[in-house]
């Protein structure tokens, strides 16, 4: 069995508080800043005593075993929150939090001391159950090597416990805790070449199971998941007359998605190919005819038996697919403009015909590059205002421009040069404007330069 880190508990702060509620015992009413914090142990079933009781503290990091009486005494205790892990021998070990608060005034610390009752549970619980899975048959077979998990309360450590059936699909937990409610649950397990799945889980226990008891835990049966099918990308914006139909999907189709897919609403039927997750349908005939609009529609299965069908996409020939990106430009340098909020941008364009630039910019701040301006073909400078035209908080340091040429597709759709080539020229906010203040254009790996989907912006 897996069992989880006390610490990692700690950290994600799931402490549950101590059973029955937390006392002042501050008699006198003493200005003190530390306070005394005691903690009394006892068996949950019947409320006796718990002697040496090992009571670990996570923020002094020592133990106190608890007297005859049950009680863990700790002083000299600082404001805040005290986390303490308490166990012993025959009991599931526990967790506990004390809140120490300032009750005084003014310049005064009042800091009440704490008592607080930390209940028990005896182990000795044990719960059996059966796992099945059923098959595309609808038949059931035992799950075996299926991951079990029986989560107890969170103020238990470990709060989870893990085990695996075996050839008949059978598992066994033993020395849970009594009198408390348990959760059994099922990890995904692969069967046939297929991942199949526990929906929801079961529960045991209660405050009338003692030690020694024997729980029977409901036959649970895994049922096969299928991934979700999605469709993720295709290239019907880059068609020309002799460019095949590509689309990729989530996840691996299976060869019954080698059907027969309609192009133009079903008048022309054309034959589809399968490559793992993506499909391709060529040109009808051969050629798609050049300017004309078509749609396009079929249908696709995952490997694991997921549908999902693809509807009415439409795509115009040679909507880009004849236009080259253009080259993109050199000597691109961004210096301290005439006043302190202004960017001067300067650059060399590209030998090709081109439409125009669209700009992009990065603070060190950003996780990405935003668009900013767009500029004519005949452009060769600009000024950026960085309380205007862009928006740079006032923390960042540095601001990174990368400046892309652009033509027009045939559908009038930007084709822009090639970003993972493109250079970035990086500003030090702060510069002051003089020929020496040039920063130098430094090549950006093409992680770094990827600008936003630019469908949404606007453009001056």
């Amino acid at each position: 069995m897996n069992l989880k880190s006390v610490f990692a508990l700690l950290a994600a702060g799931t402490f549950l508080a101590a059973c029955g509620a937390d006392e002042v015992v501050n008699v006198n009413d003493e200005a003190k800043d530390k306070a005394t914090i005691t903690l009394k142990v006892m068996d949950n079933h019947d409320g006796s005593a718990i002697e040496e009781a090992e009571v670990y503290s996570i923020v002094d990091d020592k133990t106190v075993k608890t007297n005859e009486f049950g009680l863990s005494v700790w002083k000299k205790q600082v404001i805040g929150d005290h986390a303490f892990q308490v166990s012993k021998e025959g009991y599931a070990t526990v967790l506990t939090k004390v809140t120490l608060d300032e009750q005084g005034q003014g310049n005064v610390a009042r800091v009440g001391d704490a008592i607080a009752t930390v209940a028990m549970y005896k182990t000795g619980v044990t719960a059996k159950g059966t796992v099945l899975y059923t098959d595309d048959k609808g038949n059931k077979n035992a799950a075996s090597e299926v991951t079990v998990f029986a989560t107890l309360p969170a103020n238990f450590v470990p709060s989870e416990l893990s085990t695996k059936t075996d050839k008949n699909g059978e598992y066994t937990f033993k020395d849970l805790p009594e009198g408390t409610v348990i959760n059994i649950s099922v990890g995904q397990k692969e069967f046939d070449k297929k991942n199949y799945a526990l929906v929801g889980d079961e529960t045991v226990g209660g405050p009338t199971y003692r030690a020694g008891d024997v729980v029977n835990v409901d036959i649970m049966t895994m049922s096969k998941v299928a991934a979700q099918l999605q469709a993720v990308s295709n290239n019907l914006d880059k068609i020309d007359t002799t460019t095949s139909l590509t689309f990729t999907f989530s996840t691996e189709l299976a060869d019954s998605s080698k059907t027969t897919w309609a192009v133009n609403s079903g008048s022309v039927l054309v034959n589809a190919t399968v490559d793992k997750k993506t499909v391709t349908v060529k040109p009808v005939s051969g050629k798609w005819e050049k300017g004309s609009t078509y749609t396009v529609s079929g249908t696709v299965y995952s490997t694991d038996g997921a549908k999902l069908n693809v509807s009415s996409l439409s795509f115009t020939v040679g909507s880009n697919g004849g236009v080259k990106a253009p080259d993109n430009v050199t000597n691109f340098k961004a210096v301290a403009g005439d006043y302190s909020d202004e960017v001067d941008l300067s650059w060399t364009a590209p030998k090709v015909k081109i439409a125009g630039y669209r700009l992009y910019y990065k603070t060190d701040l950003m996780a990405d590059y935003e668009y900013a301006e767009s500029y004519s073909a005949s452009a060769t400078k600009a000024t950026i205002e960085t309380d205007y035209d862009i928006y740079v908080p006032t923390t960042a340091k540095e601001i990174s421009f990368i400046l892309l040429p652009y033509v027009n597709g045939t559908s009038g759709k930007p084709v822009e040069a090639d970003v993972t080539k493109a250079t970035a020229a990086k500003f030090t906010i702060g510069s002051k404007p003089a020929s020496s203040s040039s920063v130098a254009v430094v090549p950006t790996s093409s992680e770094d330069i990827v600008p936003t989907s630019s469908e949404d912006e606007e453009e001056p």
